[in-house]
């Protein structure tokens, strides 16, 4: 097997396993309870939270919340804002991205019912939610902006710095999912300063079902989860410790395989390209002339659906993705930036990790080819 859907869910690595285990075995205790076996649970905890501090680079006084996902930290923002600000003010206008992630869209949606107003800002052809689009967007009574950092299945990078600023100026909460680019690009969180930061464990090589939820300090957020003061009563169901550990693992082993991804794996990103576009006629990279993840890319292969390419692709032992689950349809995040709606839904996605190997690139090169040029042919013989 090939696989190339790391966007979707990748492997946990083994030094994330091996860190987990004892928790299991030994360290099993729950850290609330007043005795040894809670007790000496501290200094890991110490140790596994200042890994998770270290590595965003967050304010001692901010919050880190262990969750079960980067899905249940989106839904932690969006419902904490409408309790602590919606039900306070009155500001009900919650704004997300057209091409975000179903997490945040569903649950902004889920909010309507409640009397709030949501709405999809348009990207620009490029699959950019501009500064300029959301001044359009925003009304008096906004109260929460909701990006996706990145997105990946076209890798495309929002300006999250010029965004940050113009929320700040107009007192506008902003919310950014960092899940794609946590450990594929390098930046300073105080110079971005969002209200609110979440991320994925699996796309870090974490463990299945972990995630972080990042408050800035000084700032109030209401639980999601409520029943115990676990995490300093911010979500309840006992601390996983398990998680915790294995979460600042992959996150310690982002840090030191980054530079890896930022050349090698985006010289092995580019191969891929470049050795399909040679051998399918009329294929084309989605925002090839942007800044991008080092590790995705979206292409197009006009005259055959998706389906029926990711279907051959998946027979012949590659695995890659057209969206859906985390993600919207590929073919339905093109069409909204402007890509003719017949050609969007020939795209398919690739994303790599820091395990893909160039042989597994180049075998990838010759099953997609053989797979595009089957189905072109399979078309023009029906026609």
């Amino acid at each position: 097997m090939i696989y190339l859907d790391n966007s979707t869910t990748a492997r946990p690595s083994d030094r994330v396993i091996s860190a987990m285990q004892p928790y299991y075995t030994t360290y099993w205790g729950n850290p609330l309870t007043p005795h040894q076996k809670g007790q000496e649970l501290f200094p890991f905890l110490s140790k596994w939270y200042q890994k998770l501090y270290a590595f965003l680079g967050a304010h001692p006084k901010s919050q880190l919340v262990l969750t079960s996902s980067g899905a249940e930290a989106i839904n932690h923002v969006i419902h904490s804002v409408y309790r602590d600000i919606t039900l306070t003010t009155g500001k009900n206008h919650f704004l997300t991205g057209k091409t975000d992630e179903a997490a945040s869209m569903l649950a902004t949606s889920h909010l309507e019912p409640f009397g709030c107003v949501t709405k999809a800002i348009a990207t620009d052809r490029e699959g950019i939610v501009t500064k300029e689009a959301i001044a359009d967007a925003i009304t008096p009574r906004t109260a929460l902006v909701s990006l996706s950092w990145a997105n990946g299945l076209t890798g495309v990078i929002q300006p999250v710095v010029e965004i940050a600023k113009f929320c700040k100026e107009r007192a506008i909460r902003l919310h950014l999912d960092a899940t794609h680019v946590m450990g594929k690009l390098l930046f300073e969180l105080e110079e971005i300063c969002p209200d609110y930061l979440t991320f994925n464990g699996e796309q870090l090589h974490g463990p299945r079902g972990s995630g972080i939820l990042y408050i800035r300090e000084g700032l109030r957020a209401s639980p999601l989860i409520f029943g115990s003061a676990d995490q300093g009563g911010m979500r309840a169901g006992g601390l996983n410790m398990p998680h915790l550990a294995g979460l600042a693992t992959a996150v310690d082993e982002a840090v030191d395989t980054r530079d890896l991804l930022c050349t090698e794996i985006a010289r092995l990103r580019n191969q891929l390209e470049e050795g399909i576009l040679k051998e399918v006629p009329n294929c084309q990279v989605c925002f090839k002339e942007i800044e991008r993840l080092p590790h995705c890319t979206a292409l197009l292969f006009p005259g055959i659906a998706n389906e029926a390419l990711l279907f051959l692709l998946n027979r012949r032992g590659v695995c890659a993705s057209i969206g859906g689950g985390i993600f919207q349809q590929l073919g339905l995040m093109l069409s909204a930036c402007g890509i003719e709606e017949k050609i969007a839904h020939s795209a398919v996605s690739f994303s790599l990790s820091r395990y893909t190997t160039e042989d597994e690139i180049d075998r990838a090169i010759q099953i997609v080819a053989e797979a595009a040029k089957q189905l072109l042919t399979t078309s023009k013989q029906l026609v």
